[in-house]
């Protein structure tokens, strides 16, 4: 029986014994409920002294202001239409824009550079729309940032998120050049790929992509990693299948994402599930390794072997903001174009508006009896806004999916630590 002490951020075995003095947890809320009386006195006391214990490795993970990780939207405009588009439904976020002027931007990016100490990191994510219709000016962003870098000793760690129908002739020699990581929008088999991620010329979205990891598989050049986010929704719902093609193209990671709108309790049960069964195939096929490929498992891995405390999702507003293709500044990637949400533009930050930010997730969004919180960190502001119109109202499917998924990493978890005593 594996045990987790949620504010020592531990996970144990622990007796039948002390398993039979625990309460159980509303599955609904999450939260812990009060004590009951014990059966078993000294089971009871042993896991009582656990309880109170305060293990010393275990790290806050407060964040105080300070943009250290940025997402830039290359551009609002993409070669595709897919089925849950949440930026617009075309990729444009209600506002078209062609690409993003690098005049503007480079003087941007110095702005929040300066502001870092030596040694600090420093992310760069770029989107869009769809960026790779416009590599030159990734490219130019990329060698700026790299310059300043080097010059104010950070070291940027740079990704491109695409929908990689475009890898092939000049894009594909850029891409090469570049010390980056790729990750690309690619649902699953061809089947549900080309449903759920239509082409706008009407050809196979998913031939492109193969075509372009073919020419990838022969050289990456500089690349530093090739990943796949893939996303569940209506219509796509074998992620076992879809799993066993992901690993025939190997990739250094694959990210399986409920969708941000869905609402179905049915396809959620599905999903965690089937995510189950995907864990176990990767598990006995390769152990830590293969399961940590999947990268939701390894974001669980490495927060508990760190220790670390995550008081927040995301850090939205704290550590984190979002550039329009009009260098606007938001607090999540997800918010461009809704003017009520903006924090700033080009080298001008709105700290008001960021003010409201200021308090941890786990806070805001009320979940501080939730035994997962520190894992968690209070949940996504957009997915609850997309579900209740408030960025603080819980939604209580992704607590659940949450939880659920967070039980499963805690199971390897204890499995793989007692493999290396």
């Amino acid at each position: 029986i594996v045990a987790f002490h949620a504010s020592n951020m531990e996970v144990a075995e622990i007796s039948p014994e002390s398993f039979n003095e625990m309460t159980l947890i509303d599955t609904l809320t999450g939260e812990i409920p009060t004590e009951k009386t014990a059966l078993d006195t000294e089971a009871y006391e042993s896991l009582k002294t656990w309880n109170s214990e305060i293990n010393p490795d275990a790290k806050s993970g407060k964040l105080d202001f300070g943009i250290r990780s940025l997402t830039i939207n290359i551009n609002q405009i993409c070669n595709l239409k897919c089925t849950y588009c949440a930026a617009g439904g075309d990729g444009t976020y209600g506002e078209p824009t062609t690409q993003i002027s690098i005049e503007k931007t480079l003087p941007q990016l110095k702005f929040f550079l300066s502001s870092l100490k030596p040694g600090s990191p420093f992310a760069i994510s770029f989107v869009g729309g769809e960026p790779l219709l416009h590599p030159r000016a990734i490219k130019a962003i990329y060698d700026y940032v790299r310059d300043e870098g080097f010059k104010r000793d950070i070291t940027p760690n740079m990704k491109i998120v695409t929908n990689g129908t475009l890898i092939k002739g000049e894009t594909l020699t850029l891409l090469r050049q570049m010390k980056i990581h790729l990750t690309i929008s690619l649902d699953g088999t061809k089947e549900f790929n080309d449903r759920a991620r239509p082409s706008k010329d009407g050809q196979s979205t998913t031939d492109k992509i193969l075509s372009g990891l073919g020419e990838l598989e022969k050289d990456r050049g500089e690349l530093r990693s090739l990943n796949f986010s893939a996303i569940t929704s209506e219509g796509n719902e074998n992620l076992i299948e879809n799993y066993h093609f992901f690993k025939s193209l190997n990739p250094d990671s694959i990210d399986f994402i409920f969708a941000n709108d869905e609402k179905s309790p049915v396809l959620q049960k599905n999903f965690i599930e089937q995510l189950n069964e995907v864990a176990s195939i990767a598990w006995t096929s390769g152990g830590e390794l293969e399961l940590r490929k999947i990268a939701l498992f390894d974001h669980y891995f490495k927060l508990l072997d760190s220790q670390l405390k995550i008081e927040n999702h995301c850090g939205a507003g704290k550590s984190y903001l979002m550039v329009d293709a009009k260098n606007r500044l938001y607090s999540c990637v997800w918010d461009a174009n809704n003017k009520a949400d903006s924090v700033g533009q080009d080298e001008q930050l709105d700290y008001d508006a960021l003010s409201k930010y200021s308090k941890s997730l786990i806070e805001l969004n009320n979940c501080q009896t939730c035994w997962a919180r520190h894992l968690c960190g209070g949940g996504c502001m957009h997915i609850n806004r997309s579900h209740s119109g408030d960025k603080h109202q819980k939604n209580i499917l992704f607590c659940e999916r949450t939880r659920s998924l967070i039980l499963t990493a805690l199971l390897y978890y204890k499995r793989a630590r007692a493999a290396c005593e």
